[in-house]
């Protein structure tokens, strides 16, 4: 089992920040932008909501919601400094704020719509995280989760090909490492939904794309 001690994984993600961008465009040919953006207007977000983007990392989700509806207020949260200042560079229209997923400083039914990618399975303790989604989510809020979908057959190939072209790129080779590790223990998409019902939440659509290598569940409280 990978480590996933906080402190750890922070340290990790300050470390990659400023390739962060540029290496996830390398090893995924580009596909995580088109995953992100597909599974962003799946959500259909009505004007004028309230949105968190949790674990935002670089800030990828919150530029694309944002694009995509003028009109809402995103807050993006990440517990990495390096990572909330590179979302502060590229998304000067989103507040950006250093806080823990599984201890947030938000109110009960703060957000109509909560948006996770690529986040959940680098946190210690997922079920304080899953617990602090729905407490801030308002009543029939939605929560968008996307990530691998490790039972797919590709992802082994895709994992020997970027272990090999990272290996040109970066000096970081062991966080990519680890995030390929973590990638593969996470659940597949059948297993994560069964993990938000028994946090109460209700599937209102999961997609597998890019074949079926990335899954997307969008979740109802």
């Amino acid at each position: 089992m990978t480590d996933k001690n906080p402190n750890k994984i922070k340290n990790m993600f300050n470390l990659i920040s400023k390739n962060y961008d540029k290496i996830n465009d390398i090893i995924s040919f580009f596909m995580h932008r088109y995953a992100k953006y597909k599974a962003i207007k799946d959500l259909k977000i009505l004007p004028n909501s309230k949105v968190l983007d949790l674990c935002s990392g670089s800030g990828d989700l919150g530029k694309i919601t944002k694009k995509l509806n003028k009109t809402t207020e995103i807050i993006g949260v990440d517990f990495s400094e390096e990572m909330i200042k590179s979302a502060r560079k590229k998304n000067k229209n989103i507040t950006y704020e250093l806080q823990d997923a599984t201890n947030l400083s938000f109110k009960d039914n703060s957000f109509d719509y909560i948006v996770m990618g690529f986040g959940l399975r680098n946190i210690e303790d997922e079920q304080k995280a899953l617990n602090e989604i729905y407490r801030t989510l308002k009543p029939n809020g939605k929560f968008l989760h996307l990530d691998f979908n490790n039972k797919s057959y590709l992802n082994k190939i895709y994992d020997k090909i970027i272990i090999f072209i990272l290996k040109f790129f970066i000096k970081e080779i062991d966080a990519y490492k680890y995030l390929i590790e973590s990638k593969n223990e996470f659940y597949n998409n059948k297993e994560i939904i069964k993990i938000f019902e028994k946090h109460n939440f209700k599937k209102e659509k999961s997609k597998t794309i890019l074949f079926n290598m990335i899954a997307y569940q969008i979740m109802t409280k």
